[in-house]
């Protein structure tokens, strides 16, 4: 039988299909309705004219238990509400502000989407693009270009901003109050807050958050006004008058009010300024606002409104530093400082890289390239900072991380980055940057293993050399010290170690720190000049006075082999290696040998030059270290030096702190953990060390430091000439005296080489003696001992020939007395190690240190010794010295001497 076609059969089962696929799509209407119900509840668009719910602020998608699979679950309601109903047109955007939100992969391939709807106009959608640029800029490179720029970033939001997008202002005022992306600017802060006040509704029924954060803006204002230079008196005076009233008077209110009220009285804005006021205000807050910390800490320490007080200052940031940001830079600055404590950079970096603030990033920037070898948290993250602030503008961003990433600094060094930085700024007329992109066209120019190469881009070698003729005749300090480079290389000009010198000479009299360094390198190794130990000195202390740490550790490191001319103090070669190791200056391995660091460190150190100051002197420039170096006091550290000095200086270190009364133990060298804690307390209770007296060892002075309303050095060299020719030309014995007399004159003013003739030939010339008396060639013999001027062969042999001459005129009386004289006038001789080494003559010659101790017992001094050119004495006449300050002999000799010179001058020209 034939089948029946299919169409024929029959369907019993059609009416529970229709009824089946009815309920399937009435299910589905009510899915779809449901989705889109709560994606508009949940992702509504601010200031969308189709929005069906209230607002959602785009940081309120974000779930307050930042459950994100809440926010996930929104996406998919978004999603399938979109899917649902293109004709909807605002589902679209409510979907894409979910997916930026929750940053899922493949968000990028939304941004043309995005973009499109921005190009329309949407506030929401512009403010997307700076979220996705926000998001994404870490992305890494291998991922291909940036979806969204910096530049589309913030034009996308400002566009948002300008049409009275909330979420977009508020960002804005974030960024012109901390930055980076824009420049910070105060005055854009209030314009910024003045659009919140003023902008449009956000949709139906604004949440809580929109009218807070609006309420919150007139006060921000004000704020602003009294925080911030650049407003005039009448905008501050009203802005007074607003926390004035919202603080009543100071005594409450909001907590950032009550800040402003209290920073305008201090600084005198909008109000008469009253520190003291402000200051009693911050000390009854401090207790119970956090944030008054900075504000009270920073007018103790300057002692505003009352006495200062660092020490409490510093403690009371140290206890914030945790949780209020503004703490730890000023902290840090404190410890940077040194004028309470002693400096420690240590910490100071360690404080300035951990608050997100663009001006504590931009002083790290200046610091970090002395400390090299100190690694930081998170260096990728103070690169972007700055580079952001860079390109915004920030005044020294650009400057400070080009000369961080031209540092040594392997964590930083970027030598391309930082030339890309500077050319925009040299193109602009800035000279500095001009000096440093200069400076950095040939690659490898600083090496000592590399021979500089050209880069292909920058200035060409006949523009160097424009550049560097046009610098020089400005007197431009860079333009000498890079033309010095240039010729030690012989790169851009012929090689040429002479004129390279010369021209870190002339650097370096234009205040050239660097060029110090190389002109003191350039003395050590006899380059393109002769050797000449003390001009080496000269610069390396002149660059170290500046700041420079390369220059003290060169210091520190040359103490070792001064053995022979004693040129160099306790401090410098002591106390200042010491410093330097304590704050990780240079360290071997840097750190790496633990305890044996300063075994390896300090190794020689205490022997050799250092011995002639006696084992009190120099266990004194240890302890010193750590007034100027506090780090050290780790008791990790402070161990390991314990190890590494000798015994006798730990007994002595540990005899002071009892004499002291900072340990109680007996002084047998343990150096343990009671003599630590005692050494850690009176570095506290001694506070820092001060600056030391710069020492006066200049190479081819002709004259020691003569008394204010001294001589043109021109005349007294005119006065000299003439009397040394008179001296060489005279014949009879009254032609003789007169000659010795004016060089007497010129002695007592002060003139070298004149006390150097004298004090050369008086054990040999009875005329010299009948004319220059015992006390004053003790002072000139001293002067000379501690000056070393060139030229000036053997000194030490003629003082001992001059004392034995002395004795046997029985007048070794006058010795002493001079001695102590010279000591208190001259403060080089007030240095335990110069002081040793002088004295050391003195016990080469008859009756000379039983003078010595005569005149200490005649003057009363206490703690002398048996001997008066033992340690015990010395240490008792340098404090003596330093107590009763100058006995004023020598610059009453120097003054009258100024009219006797004056009569020889006039004199000479009749």
């Amino acid at each position: 039988m034939p089948a029946e076609p299919l169409a024929a059969q029959a369907s019993p089962d059609k009416p529970d299909d229709a009824a089946k696929k009815a309920a399937e799509d009435a299910a589905k209407k009510a899915a779809l309705a449901e989705a889109i119900s709560v994606c508009d509840k949940g992702a509504s668009v601010p200031l969308d004219p189709e929005a069906k719910a209230p607002p959602v602020q785009y940081g309120q998608l974000f779930p307050q238990d930042f459950d994100l699979s809440k926010l996930k679950t929104l996406s998919d309601k978004c999603q399938a509400a979109m899917l649902g109903a293109p004709q909807e047109k605002r589902l679209t955007l409510e979907w894409l502000r979910v997916q930026v939100a929750l940053n899922q992969a493949g968000l990028a391939f939304l941004v043309p989407q995005i973009k499109l709807i921005a190009d329309g106009g949407s506030p929401e959608a512009n403010y997307l693009l700076y979220e996705v640029y926000s998001v994404h800029r870490h992305d890494s490179a291998d991922g291909g270009p940036p979806p969204v720029t910096r530049a589309m970033a913030l034009d996308a939001l400002q566009k948002a901003g300008a049409a009275g997008h909330l979420t977009a202002l508020e960002t804005l005022l974030r960024q012109y109050i901390d930055g980076p992306l824009p420049r910070r600017d105060a005055r854009k802060v209030v314009e910024t807050a003045q659009r919140v006040i003023d902008a449009p509704a956000q949709g139906q029924s604004p949440g809580e958050w929109d009218s807070q954060f609006r309420a919150a803006m007139p006060l921000l204002i004000a704020r602003t006004v009294l925080e911030n230079d650049g407003f005039a008196a009448e905008e501050q005076h009203k802005a007074f008058q607003a926390v004035d009233a919202d603080t009543k008077a100071g005594s409450a209110g909001p907590e950032a009010s009550v800040l402003a009220y209290i920073k305008a009285l201090r600084l005198g804005r909008g109000t008469q300024q009253d520190a003291a006021k402000a200051r009693q205000l911050l000390e009854a807050r401090v207790a119970n606002d956090q944030y008054a910390i900075p504000i009270l800490a920073d007018m103790l320490a300057k002692g505003e409104g009352g006495p200062a007080d660092g020490k409490r200052a510093i403690a009371m940031l140290r206890g914030a530093t945790k949780d209020v940001a503004g703490a730890g830079p000023l902290l840090a600055g404190l410890l940077l400082d040194g004028k309470f404590v002693g400096r420690q950079p240590r910490e100071a970096i360690r404080l300035l890289n951990a608050p997100w603030d663009l001006d504590a990033s931009i002083r790290l920037a200046k610091l970090l390239p002395d400390y090299d070898g100190f690694q930081i948290d998170n260096p990728d993250q103070l690169v972007e900072r700055l580079s952001d602030a860079a390109e915004a503008g920030e005044l020294g961003a650009a400057l400070a991380l080009a000369r961080l990433q031209l540092s040594d600094d392997q964590q930083f060094k970027n030598e391309d980055s930082a030339r890309a930085m500077l050319k925009p700024l040299a193109d602009g007329g800035d000279r500095e940057a001009l000096w440093l992109y200069a400076s950095t066209q040939y690659a490898n120019l600083d090496s000592t293993s590399y021979h500089p190469s050209r880069r292909d881009d920058g200035l060409s070698d006949d523009q160097l050399k424009a550049l560097i003729d046009e610098g020089e005749a400005r007197k431009e300090q860079q333009a000498y010290l890079l033309h010095a480079k240039l010729l030690r290389k012989g790169v851009v000009y012929p090689q040429d170690d002479q004129k390279a010198t010369a021209m870190l000479i002339n650097a370096a009299n234009l205040g050239s720190v660097e060029a110090m360094v190389l002109l003191g390198d350039a003395y050590d190794d006899g380059l393109g000049i002769d050797k000449n130990p003390r001009e080496r000195l000269h610069a390396w202390r002149e660059a170290a006075r500046l700041g420079s740490l390369k220059a003290r550790s060169k210091l520190a490191n040359a103490f070792t082999f001064d053995s022979f001319d004693h040129l160099m103090t306790l401090r410098e070669g002591i106390t200042d290696r010491i410093a330097l190791y304590n704050d990780g200056i240079g360290r071997m391995g840097a750190g790496v040998f633990g305890a044996n660091d300063a075994d390896m460190e300090l190794s020689g150190l205490f022997s050799g030059p250092a011995s002639s100051a006696g084992t009190a002197a120099i266990a004194a420039a240890v302890m010193d270290a750590f007034r100027e170096a506090p780090a050290g006091l780790d008791d990790n550290n402070l161990a390991g030096i314990g190890k590494a000095l000798p015994d006798d200086i730990r007994v002595a270190i540990e005899t002071t702190l009892k004499s002291e009364g900072f340990y109680t133990g007996e002084p047998k060298g343990y150096f343990g953990p009671d003599a630590r804690k005692g050494l850690a307390a009176w570095v506290d209770a001694k506070g820092p060390l001060g600056d030391a007296p710069s020492p006066q060892a200049a190479a081819g002075t002709q004259q020691a430091a003569p008394a204010p309303g001294g001589l043109d050095s021109d005349l007294v060299n005119r006065i000299r000439d003439k009397v040394f020719a008179q001296a060489q030309a005279a014949k009879t014995d009254k032609q003789k005296l007169a000659a010795i007399k004016q060089l007497g004159i010129l002695a007592r003013y002060g003139d070298l080489p004149s006390r150097w003739v004298l004090v050369r030939n008086y054990h040999q010339a009875r005329a010299i003696r009948s004319v220059v008396t015992p006390e004053e060639i003790t002072r000139y013999a001293l002067d000379i001992l501690v000056s070393k001027p060139a030229g000036v062969d053997k000194p030490e042999f003629e003082f001992i020939f001059d004392l034995t001459q002395i004795a046997q005129d029985r007048k070794s009386k006058a010795v002493g007395g001079a001695t102590l004289q010279a000591i208190r006038d001259e403060p080089r001789l007030q240095d335990p190690l110069t002081l040793g080494a002088v004295m050391i003559q003195f016990a080469f010659a008859p009756d000379a240190c039983d003078s010595v101790l005569a005149a200490a017992r005649k003057a009363g001094i206490d703690g002398v010794g048996s001997d008066g050119c033992d340690e015990d004495t010395r240490t008792a006449l340098i404090a003596f010295a330093k107590d009763k300050g100058a006995s004023g002999v020598d610059a009453a000799a120097r003054k009258a001497a100024v009219d006797e010179i004056k009569a020889l001058d006039a004199q000479a020209a009749k």
